[in-house]
């Protein structure tokens, strides 16, 4: 018989219970009824971006790559989506009638370049054998699209702070 230990402190309980509340809240939000359903929708997306990089961070604590080898290779951060998410969803809360049109997904392009740059720590990971977070791409890139998901976030909401002034 295998045995399993985890190590999970009193810390990792907590980020557990906030990932639960936070998923069942998400799930309420996306088969919420009411005018502002998109609205609601994009809400739900902006808290499960989130909650998926907390559960990537809790997986590295807890160590789970010592049970499952390729845990790091789980798309867990899409932090590139948050700040259009975010305003998207003021930008629908101010305005109901708005309809979200095709050039609109141009606001998520720089999220496909977030996933390219895991798909490369991906393939070095498969080739050295390393976690992707213990790669050479991911110790070179990560601070850039840190850089890049900091800089999206404050200037979407700027200009989710203009929908609200305009409103």
């Amino acid at each position: 018989m295998i045995s399993y230990t985890l190590h999970i402190t009193l810390y990792d309980l907590a980020f557990l219970g906030v990932i639960f509340i936070g998923f069942f809240l998400a799930l309420q939000l996306v088969f919420a009824k009411g005018i502002n359903r998109l609205a609601n929708r994009f809400l739900s997306l902006a808290l499960a971006v989130m909650l998926l990089w907390l559960l990537g961070i809790l997986g590295r604590d807890i160590g789970l790559r010592d049970y499952f080898p390729h845990w790091s290779w789980m798309p867990l951060q899409f932090s590139l989506a948050l700040g259009p998410l975010i305003y998207f969803y003021v930008r629908k809360i101010t305005r109901p009638e708005y309809k979200f049109r095709w050039k609109d997904s141009l606001h998520f392009i720089p999220l496909l370049l977030e996933q390219i740059v895991f798909v490369l720590e991906i393939k070095e990971s498969m080739r050295t054998g390393a976690a992707t977070n213990d790669t050479l791409a991911f110790r070179q890139l990560s601070p850039v699209l840190n850089l890049l998901a900091f800089s999206s976030v404050i200037i979407y909401l700027y200009l989710s702070h203009r929908v609200v002034q305009n409103f």
